[in-house]
């Protein structure tokens, strides 16, 4: 009897346990069924691709991980579907904007070309309409310099509202600024001016020779060979066309009122042994005061009109601008001349130890500290505020622009990216490598990558 419970219990036991095994495993695929979204999103997708692309690398620009935008377009169909559908509600995935698609794969550096995996989208209501027929592959790098950081921080709609911003608060509080910190540049620079002059003169003089030198080969390069000609042939003609009446007209006056008697026997005298001399100096100085002096008063309507015809006729001489141009872009190309106005300017200025310890005597006085502390009362309210559109606030988050910034010169990320857009099909062979374009214009990250808030 035992035995025979025994043959009957054990089949029926094994099928419990399979049959309890089978509940607990649909019920494990039910609950990771249900619990995935519809649409994958893009960290669920990052290791998987469907597609590849080859794209040309020449010098190796691209590595493996770089990341590839494209932008996401809607169908035509979605758009009438209930707000309340999860299937349209994605948020990675908004029409027309940026999305990452792919990522480098591999990279070839002896063919130069790097293959291109994309994503698999897993949604229909989203389509990204690239093939190797009518892609454009277009070549983004962040350098990290200043200019980048601040087109990144500071987009245009961002820079106009921060100006509004300032301006505001300039007109509001510009009078009590400026009367605060008026006086203390007034003084900055009285007190600089002589600093500045008596190192200027003292380096002049140790780079003497150097100057020498320069004036030298200037003076024979320039002056000699390219002025004096220039003078003669075009300056000279003018002078005589509109000056020489009235020099005529103002020298035959002149003449007319000299006395050769005069001067003649003052020179006799100044030439005898006679105790007492220089009478013709003191002739001359009487004639220019009592004669030249009236007779020119006499003529300046027209020496006037002879001045302004001339100054207007070289200034319409094409061929004088251009020659002139061409030695004022001599002088300042000029490497020599270059290195010596820097060397100047660097011990006059920069390298000046007086001149930093005016600007430190006068921006740290009593007087400038109170000036300083008042006007940034008036300005702290904007700062801050220019600083929560800038960096963010603990309310909000991060802004985005900063944290682009972040990632790219504290971590290091987003460096190198690449954006995908259709073009007309030009008829490209897909089997060779799509052409890679190097955007010439500078635009930020494509997208933001923050801390999830769960």
């Amino acid at each position: 009897m035992s035995s025979s419970l025994k043959q009957t219990s054990s089949p029926a036991r094994t099928i419990g346990i399979a049959f309890w095994v089978a509940c607990v495993l649909a019920g494990g695929v039910w609950l990771i069924a249900s619990s995935k979204p519809e649409s994958p999103s893009p960290v669920s997708a990052i290791w998987t691709h469907s597609e590849t692309l080859s794209i040309d690398n020449p010098k190796g620009v691209l590595s493996i991980g770089d990341a590839a935008f494209a932008k996401v377009v809607a169908s035509t169909g979605d758009n009438a579907k209930s707000a309340g559908d999860k299937t349209t509600s994605n948020e990675f995935a908004s029409p027309n904007e940026w999305r990452q698609v792919g990522h480098v794969r591999s990279v070839d550096l002896s063919n130069q070309t790097a293959t291109l995996a994309f994503y698999p989208t897993g949604d229909s209501s989203l389509a990204t309409h690239l093939d190797a027929y009518s892609v454009q592959a277009t070549l983004h790098r962040s350098s990290g310099k200043l200019d980048d950081v601040l087109a990144t921080l500071l987009p245009k709609p961002k820079r106009e509202q921060l100006a509004q911003k300032i301006t505001l608060a300039m007109r509001e509080h510009g009078r009590e600024i400026s009367d605060a910190m008026l006086p203390l540049v007034i003084e900055t620079f009285r007190q600089s001016l002589p600093v500045i002059e008596s190192e200027l003169s003292a380096s002049l003089n140790r780079h003497h020779p150097e100057i020498e030198s320069l004036t030298s080969r200037f003076r024979e390069e320039i002056l000699h060979e390219q002025m004096l000609p220039l003078v003669r042939s075009e300056v000279l003609p003018v002078l005589q066309k509109h000056g020489r009446e009235p020099a005529e007209n103002i020298g035959r006056e002149i003449w007319g009122r000299a006395s050769l008697w005069r001067f003649g026997w003052r020179a006799l005298y100044d030439s005898s042994p006679l105790p007492e001399r220089e009478l013709v100096r003191e002739e001359w100085s009487r004639f220019v005061e009592q004669e030249v002096v009236p007779i020119a008063e006499n003529h300046l309507d027209e020496i006037s009109v002879a001045v302004e015809a001339i100054i207007r006729d070289l200034a319409a001489n094409e061929t004088l601008r251009d020659r002139l141009g061409d030695v004022a872009l001599q002088v300042i190309q000029d490497e020599e001349a270059r290195e010596l106005l820097r060397t100047i300017l660097i011990e006059s200025v920069v390298e000046n130890q007086r001149l930093r310890e005016v600007w430190v005597d006068v921006w740290t006085s009593d007087e400038a500290r109170e000036k300083l502390r008042a006007a940034g009362q008036r300005l702290e309210p904007v700062v801050r505020e220019i600083a929560d559109e800038v960096m963010g606030t603990r309310s909000e988050g991060i802004e985005p622009g900063f944290a682009r910034v972040l990632r790219n010169q504290i971590l290091g990320k987003d460096k190198v990216w690449l954006t995908l857009e259709s073009v007309p099909s030009s008829g490209a062979d897909p089997s060779q490598p799509v052409a890679l374009r190097v955007a010439t214009d500078f635009s930020p990250y494509p997208v933001v990558h923050l801390a999830s808030p769960q």
